[in-house]
């Protein structure tokens, strides 16, 4: 009997629908955001989400998550003319993540990286850090780009360093667009959904943790 129990704990966990509405409550802000409205905007920035070794390159590449960054942000390029600006330093020890990302949209994207900002290790810093950049060459309005689950907490942070610069928060996706799910996949059990919860979890402690060091 104690078996069954523990299918259903693993059931329960697994299901999709455990991290729909934390996830929704991330993203609800900036579903509406047009990425083409370019009028006025300056550069597009895009922040760093990781490097990967698990590659047939020479080198470590970039994680599915920052592809998926580096793509819209090329697309955005494609579509609009505007300069792009890559941020991250990360923890690999031959290469930083902006290092790679450049190398990508160059090389596999034809999109001309015109800003690079290297020193970074975190959201706080790529925010800190950049806001520096854009300030020094006086860009005054950019995209920010980053994975929808991390929209929320990386445009808080560049707010608070912003000042007049004005930041418009976009992702390529999003994963839920109304507040409750509804289909019949979301009650199977999903290894990705491990993945997520991990994800969409963490993000919330860190901004429970801003909300303690009254920082909003």
């Amino acid at each position: 009997m104690s078996y069954l129990w523990i299918l259903l704990f693993l059931w329960l966990i697994s299901m999709p629908i455990t991290y729909a509405y934390p996830l929704y409550l991330l993203e609800k802000d900036y579903l509406h955001n047009e990425p083409l409205a370019t009028e006025g905007v300056d550069a597009i920035v895009i922040l760093g989400g990781g490097l990967t070794d698990r590659t047939m390159h020479k080198r470590p590449n970039l994680t599915v998550g920052l592809l998926e960054r580096v793509r819209f942000g090329a697309f955005l390029q494609r579509e609009s003319s505007l300069p792009i600006l890559v941020s991250g330093a990360g923890s690999h020890l031959t290469c930083t993540e902006a290092e790679v990302m450049k190398e990508v949209l160059e090389n596999e994207f034809h999109a001309k990286v015109e800003y690079v900002e290297d020193r970074s290790n975190t959201t706080h810093e790529n925010a800190k850090f950049t806001v520096e950049m854009l300030k020094k060459s006086e860009l005054r309005k950019v995209y920010l780009v980053t994975s929808s689950w991390h929209l929320k907490r990386a445009f808080f942070l560049f707010e608070k360093y912003a000042d007049t610069i004005e930041i418009i928060p976009i992702a390529d996706f999003f994963y839920v667009e109304k507040k409750f799910v509804t289909g019949l996949d979301d009650f199977y059990p999903s290894m990705s959904t491990f993945y997520y919860q991990h994800r969409i979890y963490s993000e919330w402690i860190k901004l429970i943790i801003y909300k303690f060091k009254g920082m909003y």
